[in-house]
């Protein structure tokens, strides 16, 4: 079980870099129950939409889970169809998008959260991981079998992540060097947290592992919250 400590409520964490902005520009729904959003990119109060994709808009997913920019560094994340990283001083882009080859079909993993270390660009799919060195912008891929659905990743140490997986308790250590699953294990004690539904990621902070972590449980049809720190 990870160590957790219980909270009262979230703190929330801020982005120290502003140098980008996302400017919501409209939406459509062309199927029911998809709806696609439209952004402009502005880097340093400039738009560079047109210039960099081609377009007069982007399509992408801005939601909580998906960091956009480095703290420090002038590196983004662009969450569009071929989820880019870019470097925002030469404007060099690198396509981090996941795909699997199963049963005769191709497809896309679809994207979760993205969150920015000191080194290192951590891309989470629901499938899969992406490792982007920011100083080679050299990137590693690690699929996962189906099975797996991820809620969230981290860094433990430089060749350990740890991930929780979503719509359960359960969470695995994934080993670099070993390029394999060596720990599997229950995030809470269910005998003090029974009925557990799900645990959803609530923030990380820069330069550290401690996460917060909402937990559902779903108890006589009613489902109650409770905030949780890790050690």
């Amino acid at each position: 079980m990870i160590q957790l400590n219980k909270i009262e409520n979230l703190d929330p964490h801020k982005n120290l870099n502003k140098k980008i902005e996302f400017v919501f520009i409209g939406w459509e729904e062309p199927n029911k129950g998809q709806e696609l959003s439209y952004y402009i990119l502005l880097i340093d109060q400039i738009d560079k939409t047109k210039e960099l994709f081609s377009s007069d808009t982007i399509q992408c997913v801005i939601n909580k889970k998906i960091e956009t920019e480095h703290p420090t560094k002038n590196f983004a994340f662009i969450p569009n169809k071929d989820f880019i990283l870019l470097n925002t001083i030469d404007f060099t882009k690198t396509i981090l998008k996941v795909y699997f080859r199963e049963k005769g079909k191709t497809f896309e993993d679809s994207l979760v959260g993205s969150f920015f270390y000191p080194e290192n660009h951590l891309l989470i799919n629901k499938r899969s991981l992406v490792i982007t060195d920011l100083q080679t912008l050299e990137s590693k891929k690690i699929k996962f079998e189906e099975d797996v659905a991820i809620e969230w990743a981290y860094f433990i140490n430089s060749k350990q992540i740890q991930v929780i997986q979503a719509f359960s308790n359960i969470c695995f250590v994934y080993d670099l060097e070993e390029q394999k699953i060596i720990e599997k294990r229950n995030i809470a004690n269910e005998s003090l947290y029974p009925n557990i539904f799900r645990w959803i990621y609530r923030g990380q902070e820069y330069q550290y592992n401690q996460l917060q972590m909402e937990l559902i449980q779903k108890i006589e049809n009613k489902f109650i919250s409770t905030y949780f720190k890790n050690d």
